[in-house]
C-alpha cells in the first residue's frame, strides 16, 4: 500500500483499490489531473484496502472486485456495514464480471465503469468516464437508514392540474421506473414492493450494453416477477415487468388494441442517455394518459423530468424518490422543479403509496 498525505479540504481524496500496478499508475494519472481530486493512496488487496480506509480516510474508493484472497465484494459489504463512503466500481467489462458488479450496486457501490480493454473501451473514453463517475460519487449522499425511512411521511399530494384527470383505481395499465446513479437497489426495492399488484412495469435504468439483462434477471430473483430485458415486439402482462436493453435504442410503450406492447427504436441521445427514460415516459402519456403511474428515482442529471411532466400532463400519476432517500438527486430534483411531480415519496414507502394509487385492484385498459 501507498500512502500520500491528507490534502485540502476543497479536495476529494480517493483510494485505488486493484491488483494490478498497471491499473494503480494509470488511475492514480488520471484522477491526480482531473481538478479537485487526489489519489490519497493505492491497495493490492481488500485486505489492504480496509487497512487503508481505516488509515487514510478517503472521501471515494475505487474498487476493483476481482482481487487476490478475499474477493472486493466482501470489502465492499464491509465497508458499507461498518464504514460507510461512496464506492466506485472498476470492473472488466460485460461477460460473468456482470453478475459481479450488479450485485455490488445490489449492496450499495454508487457506481461503476468499465475497464479499458483495448477495443471497446478505449483508454480515452476510460478517462472520461472515470472523473465523471468520481464527480458522481463526490456529489452524493448515502440513504437514510431503512428505518428512518419507514417512519418518515409522504410528502402531501400537489394541487391537480387545470384539466387534468385523475387517475383511477383498477384502470391503471403501467407503472413506468426510471433512474440512474443509486437506481440498482433502489428499482429493486420499488419492485419488491409492487409485486402484488401485478401490474405490467417497464423499467429504464442507464447502463451499459453488457448488464441490463443481468439485472432483470436478479430483479426477476428478488421480485418473483417475469422480468427480462425488452425485445421489440414484446407484450406487456399482468406480472411481467421489462428493462429496456443498454446500447443506442430506446424503448417507447405503445397500447395496441388493448395490450401494451415495447417498442425499441434507434434515435440520438436524450438528455445524453440512449435508453432514455424521458422518451419512455413521454411514451406513456401519449399511449396511456391517466391509465400510467410514472416514478422517477435517484440519478445524475434531468433524465426523465420531462416526460414525467407529460405524464402528469396527460392525467398519469407521478411520483419522485425524496431528495434525502437519493443517493444522487439529480433527476427526481429536475423533475420537482418543473412540477412534475403529484407526490414526493421516501424511496422505502414508494410501493406502498403505489398501491394506494391503484387501488390495490389493477386491470389492463381494454379499448
Amino acid at each position: 500500500m501507498i500512502g500520500a498525505g491528507a490534502s485540502s479540504a476543497a479536495t476529494v481524496t480517493v483510494l485505488v483499490v486493484d491488483d494490478s500496478v498497471l491499473m494503480q499508475k494509470l488511475m492514480t494519472q488520471i484522477i491526480d489531473a482531473a481538478p479537485g481530486f487526489k489519489v490519497i493512496g493505492v491497495a493490492g488487496s481488500a485486505e489492504e484496502g480496509w487497512d487503508a480506509i481505516q488509515a487514510l480516510r478517503p472521501d471515494v474508493v475505487t474498487l476493483d472486485l476481482e482481487l487476490p484472497g478475499r474477493h472486493g465484494l466482501k470489502l465492499l459489504a464491509r465497508v458499507l456495514k461498518q464504514d460507510p463512503l461512496p464506492v466506485l466500481i472498476v470492473s472488466a467489462f460485460g461477460g460473468p464480471g456482470a453478475d459481479n458488479t450488479i450485485q455490488a450496486l445490489e449492496l450499495g457501490a454508487i457506481d461503476f465503469i468499465e475497464k479499458p480493454d483495448g477495443s471497446t473501451n478505449t483508454l480515452e473514453g476510460f478517462m472520461k468516464h472515470l472523473v465523471a463517475a468520481l464527480q458522481r460519487a463526490a456529489t452524493s449522499r448515502r440513504p437514510l437508514a431503512a428505518a428512518r425511512q419507514g417512519a418518515q411521511a409522504a410528502a402531501p399530494a400537489r394541487p391537480a392540474m387545470p384539466g387534468r384527470e385523475p387517475a383511477r383505481a383498477g384502470k391503471t395499465s403501467l407503472i413506468a421506473i426510471g433512474a440512474s446513479t443509486g437506481g440498482v437497489p433502489a428499482i429493486q426495492t420499488v419492485m419488491r414492493d409492487i409485486a402484488h399488484l401485478r401490474v405490467p412495469v417497464a423499467v429504464v435504468q442507464h447502463m451499459p450494453p453488457g448488464y441490463t439483462a443481468k439485472f432483470a434477471a436478479r430483479l426477476a430473483a428478488a421480485t418473483g416477477l417475469a422480468v427480462h430485458e425488452a425485445a421489440d415486439g414484446d407484450r406487456l402482462k399482468p406480472g411481467m415487468a421489462v428493462v429496456a436493453p443498454g446500447g443506442l435504442r430506446h424503448l417507447e410503450i405503445e397500447e395496441r388494441r388493448g395490450e401494451l406492447v415495447c417498442l425499441l427504436r434507434e434515435g440520438p441521445l436524450v438528455c445524453g442517455h440512449s435508453p432514455s427514460v424521458d422518451v419512455m415516459f413521454h411514451s406513456a402519456a401519449r399511449s396511456l394518459g391517466p391509465h400510467a403511474v410514472g416514478i422517477l428515482l435517484t440519478g445524475m442529471g434531468r433524465d426523465g423530468a420531462d416526460g414525467l411532466l407529460a405524464m402528469r400532463r396527460a392525467g398519469a400519476e407521478t411520483l419522485i424518490q425524496s431528495g434525502e432517500t437519493c443517493v444522487v438527486n439529480g433527476m427526481p430534483k429536475a423533475a420537482f422543479e418543473l412540477g412534475a411531480a403529484d407526490r414526493v415519496v421516501p424511496l422505502g414507502q414508494i410501493g406502498a403509496a403505489v398501491g394506494q394509487l391503484v387501488g390495490e385492484r389493477p386491470g389492463l385498459r381494454t379499448v
